[in-house]
């Protein structure tokens, strides 16, 4: 089978991610409720510690062609830890989706000679349009040099 059908079974399975990869997923609600409602679909990153890390934008401009420039913001680092059981995978982002790069960190207590980077994720617009994703965009998280 080729890797475009198998990444769009529902049946992805958290256990078989590694880490840097991207999904596409959702919350189930915790009322249950199966009405129709429309679902909203994020995008998490895994961790090197196995965790599902929710990404963030702090722009819906482009970074270079069509890709928006995704992170994890630390204070969501682990936002979705005890909430793994309302986690669903839908999509798990294919090398012709994403690419990545990365970026210094703020100097600050934990990073006095600005030496730490962390992970960016480029992701294209096509792919954020397909599954109607809910972009969190949070303008602090740009560094201005």
């Amino acid at each position: 089978s080729s890797n475009a059908e198998s990444s769009s079974l529902p049946s992805l399975d958290i256990e078989k991610l590694i880490d840097m990869d991207v999904v596409v997923y959702s919350l189930v609600e915790e009322d249950g409720n199966e009405n129709g409602e429309t679902t909203q679909f994020f995008l998490g990153a895994m961790q090197e510690d196995g965790t599902l890390s929710p990404l963030s934008a702090w722009t819906m401009e482009p970074a270079f062609g069509d890709s928006i420039e995704f992170l994890v913001d630390e204070s969501d680092r682990f936002a979705l830890v005890n909430r793994m059981d309302k986690v669903r995978l839908h999509h798990l982002m294919s090398e012709n989706e994403l690419s990545y790069g990365s970026r210094q960190c703020h100097r600050g207590v934990g990073n006095p000679h600005g030496e730490e980077s962390e992970l960016l994720y480029y992701i294209e617009q096509h792919v954020i349009d397909r599954f109607q994703i809910n972009v969190v965009v949070k303008p602090d998280l740009e560094i201005l040099w």
